[in-house]
C-alpha cells in the first residue's frame, strides 16, 4: 500500500486544479455579488443576460461537476484514511446540497425579478448574498482544513485517482474554447474580480 506523501507530482497537480476551480467560482460569485449590490443601490441597471450567464456557469460546472468530484473522490479518499476529517466533511457535504438548493432559488428569483415581480430585486439580491456567504465560507473550510489534512494523509495512489478525476472534466471558465460563451463571460468577470483573481481569469486569453 502506498504511504502518505507530501511532495508527489500528482498531489501538487490535483491541489492546483482544485484551488484554481475554487478561484474561478469565487471570481464569478464576487462579480455576481458586486453587480447585485450596484443594482440594489441604484448605481447600475440590471444586466439580466450577464446574471443568467453567471448562474448558468455556476450550475453547469461547480454544482454538477466540481462538487460531485469532491464528494466522490477527494472526500471519500480522505474518509478512508482518517477519521479526523469526518465532522468537517459531513458539514461540507451538507453544504453541497444546500448550495444546489440556493442556486435553484437564485435562478427562480432572477426570473421573478426580470418579470417585474414586487420586491423582485430585493429577493434576488438577498439570495445572491446568502449564496456568496455560503460559497466563501465553504471554500475557506475546504482549503484551510480539508486540503491540508489530505496533503498529510492521502497516498500517491489516492492523489493519482483524484488528479485523473478532476482532469476528466475541466472548468470551462478556465479553459474555454475559442469563441465559446464562457470565453466572453470570463472577460466580463475578470474586469470585475479582485486583482488576485484577475491573473487567473486572464490566463491563456
Amino acid at each position: 500500500m502506498s504511504k502518505p506523501v507530501q511532495n508527489d507530482a500528482a498531489m501538487k497537480a490535483a491541489l492546483a486544479i482544485i484551488e484554481d476551480e475554487h478561484k474561478a467560482l469565487a471570481g464569478v460569485v464576487y462579480a455576481l455579488q458586486r453587480l447585485a449590490h450596484d443594482v440594489r443601490e441604484d448605481r447600475a441597471k440590471p444586466d439580466f443576460a450577464l446574471f443568467s450567464a453567471m448562474l448558468y456557469y455556476i450550475d453547469a460546472f461547480p454544482e454538477r461537476q466540481h462538487h460531485p468530484k469532491e464528494d466522490e473522490h477527494l472526500f471519500k479518499a480522505l474518509r478512508a484514511r482518517t477519521a479526523r476529517a469526518d465532522a468537517v466533511l459531513d458539514e461540507l457535504q451538507g453544504e453541497h446540497v444546500r448550495s444546489a438548493q440556493l442556486v435553484a432559488y437564485l435562478a427562480q428569483t432572477l426570473v421573478y425579478y426580470q418579470g417585474g415581480a414586487p420586491r423582485g430585486r430585493e429577493a434576488f439580491c438577498a439570495a445572491v448574498d446568502a449564496y456568496a456567504a455560503l460559497v466563501f465560507d465553504h471554500i475557506r473550510k475546504e482549503e484551510d482544513v480539508v486540503l491540508k489534512l489530505a496533503a498529510e494523509c492521502l497516498t500517491v495512489d489516492d492523489w493519482r485517482a483524484i488528479e485523473t478525476a478532476f482532469r476528466a472534466h475541466q472548468d470551462p471558465l478556465l479553459r474555454p474554447e475559442p469563441g465559446h460563451e464562457f470565453r466572453r463571460l470570463r472577460r466580463r468577470i475578470a474586469n470585475l474580480a479582485p486583482r488576485k483573481l484577475q491573473s487567473l481569469l486572464h490566463r491563456d486569453q
